[in-house]
């Protein structure tokens, strides 16, 4: 009995030990598996500068974000915040599916950059959907028991999946850009965003699932608000018009010097009759 009671004190002590080091390092922890799992996902460099979690008044916030580009891009990111505000469910925190009650972004930026006849929104999405093929893939190849264990470390790599019940980004600024023609731009503001019920069709998502819904639904905005096809019909026409205005300096500046030298030649008949 005794040493019954001496190892459930020691199991007590692992516990509420485990607890208190995860209550003081929970922002760190969750910062690290938001930057590493959307890195992987995309493959881009990801950065966040801090998370903050206070679980008792079942608030948060995402400061400093910014998704960088896939391979081929020039401009210095996707997409950026200041502030991501969350609204959290604290009852569920301990539960398989954590749910989010609110998720609230307000002055995001982004660069809509159009490069090699494709456009950075468009591949980060085809680098999520390789990343969640050969998730699933990998998982589908292995034996039932190999698929638990996998499934089993896509949880402690990427935290608990999600449900977001409301997800609003709004005044986001966009600005257009064709590296090739950087004197070429558009900025604009794109319409707001507003998603409910973000995975619970699912019984959630992780980060990774999550990165896509958003990145999917921005690309969708951000073809009705921006044609890069006409873009570059209005460059084409820029282009054809300083040629135009060049070419016509030109043969001004040819007839000039020609009408030049014909008075010349004419002076020169002149001196000839002394």
């Amino acid at each position: 009995m005794k040493k019954l009671l001496v190892v459930l004190l020691i199991v007590l002590i692992v516990i509420s030990g485990l607890f208190v080091f995860l209550k003081d390092n929970l922002d760190e922890i969750v910062r690290e598996i938001i930057v590493t799992s959307i890195s992987e996902a995309t493959q881009t460099n990801v950065s966040l500068a801090q998370v903050k979690l206070n679980l008792k008044e079942g608030v948060g916030a995402l400061n400093n974000y910014q998704q960088g580009n896939p391979v081929g891009f020039q401009t210095k990111y996707a997409f950026r915040f200041d502030q991501a505000e969350l609204d959290i469910d604290v009852s569920s925190i301990l539960d398989d599916v954590v749910i989010i009650e609110r998720v609230f972004i307000n002055h995001a930026n982004i660069l809509y950059e159009f490069n090699d006849g494709k456009t950075n929104f468009v591949e980060l999405k085809k680098n999520l959907d390789k990343n969640l093929k050969k998730k699933n893939s990998d998982k589908e190849n292995k034996p039932i028991g190999e698929q638990d264990k996998i499934s089993s470390q896509s949880k402690t790599q990427q935290s608990k999946k999600i449900i977001i019940r409301s997800f609003e980004m709004i005044n986001t600024e966009v600005e257009a850009a064709m590296p090739f023609a950087s004197s070429q731009t558009l900025s604009v503001q794109l319409p707001n965003i507003k998603l409910n019920n973000i995975g619970a069709k699912e019984n959630g998502l992780l980060a990774d699932e999550l990165m896509r819904v958003f990145v999917d639904s921005m690309e969708k905005d951000l073809k009705r608000a921006i044609n890069f096809k006409n873009l570059v019909h209005d460059l084409e026409k820029d282009l054809k018009e300083q040629i135009d205005q060049e070419a016509e300096k030109a043969i001004k500046k040819i007839e000039s010097e020609l009408g030049d030298i014909e008075n010349i030649k004419e002076l020169k008949k002149l001196k000839d009759l002394f």
